[in-house]
């Protein structure tokens, strides 16, 4: 029979290394999680094998559309992070590379983004609804945090949707305009007293062509907030798919590998410290000849400075072809 590296022959190698080879000892179910728990999710943590490092657009959507591009006038874009393993520079967005942070503090100091705070209107002693106009418009709609204090004492916060709903302490029906910054409907889950502060903070935005994105929190932060749509590609190391029948993995060498990983495993459920220690040597080896191909393939080129290429800022187009 070729080796062919199918979940078949990983299982059938498997069984032999643990010495299980009947599905009553351990059934072809369990045994799958055992091997993709380990290729997709130990492997790519023990080796960032050069397969699975591509260049494309992590982002998932958060409005229609926004999958693969930037849409004008949003400015946060998730990031899935069960999938995209590391994000890494150069980081392009409609083919020009701009600044990658992943440090909030560093972001902030290149582009300050301070927050405007404003009387929105003064409780009556009833729930609502109030209205108001919020004034530093256009509004990011994930950075408006309405807030008073109720005839509890307890302070109540509001926030707003992408599609302009608050949301929060309240109840259902109040909305912000994002364009114009009108308030209406905003009613609290209980009376605010007569004279309270109903108090918003707010940021505004003045949209164009992104030169920063800040990676942190599983989503992607882009500063100016596009003004048109925009496609991007960064470099990212991501996880594979998981093994089903008849599936291979991305490379067919990986099979024995794979196939001692979920081995080790095996034996570390069950506490068998001696058939773990007899396999490590020949796990080891296997996860050198995995990463010689990355080593060799890094090779071809020599270290990256910041003296290789003019850098951001000067404009250098990125011709993307995939």
């Amino acid at each position: 029979m070729a080796v062919t590296g199918t979940l078949e022959q990983i299982r059938a190698k498997v069984r032999r290394i643990t010495g299980r080879p009947s599905a009553n000892q351990l059934s072809n179910a369990d045994l799958d999680n055992y091997i993709n728990d380990f290729y997709v999710y130990d492997m790519n943590a023990h080796l960032k094998p050069w397969n699975m490092r591509s260049s494309v657009s992590p982002i998932v959507a958060t409005t229609p559309g926004g999958d693969r591009v930037l849409t004008a006038g949003e400015w946060n874009y998730l990031v899935d992070s069960n999938v995209y393993v590391n994000i890494e520079p150069p980081f392009y967005v409609g083919g020009q590379e701009i600044q990658f942070f992943q440090d909030i503090r560093a972001f902030l100091s290149y582009f300050p983004h301070p927050f405007e705070a404003q009387t929105l209107a003064t409780g009556t002693g009833a729930a609502g609804p109030y209205t108001g106009t919020i004034s530093n418009t256009p509004l990011l709609y994930d950075s408006i945090f309405i807030s008073a204090v109720d005839v509890g004492g307890n302070t109540v916060v509001a926030n707003c949707n992408a599609a302009g709903t608050i949301t929060g302490d309240v109840l259902a029906g109040g909305t912000i305009n994002l364009n114009t910054g009108a308030v209406a409907g905003l009613t609290w889950n209980a009376g605010i007293p007569a004279g309270n502060l109903i108090t918003v903070q707010s940021l505004s935005f003045a949209e164009g062509r992104p030169r920063a994105v800040l990676y942190l929190n599983h989503a992607l932060t882009f500063y100016p907030v596009p003004d048109i749509s925009y496609e991007i590609w960064c470099t990212v190391y991501y996880s594979p798919d998981e093994l089903g029948a008849g599936d291979q993995p991305e490379v067919r060498q990986w099979w024995n590998l794979i196939a001692l990983g979920a081995a080790r495993k095996i034996f570390i459920d069950n506490l068998d410290i001696e058939s773990l220690s007899k396999i490590q040597p020949i796990f080891d080896e296997q996860m050198r000849l995995v990463e010689r191909r990355t080593l060799k393939q890094l090779s071809t080129q020599r270290a990256s400075t910041i003296y290789d290429y003019s850098g951001y800022g000067s404009g250098n187009n990125f011709v993307y072809s995939g």
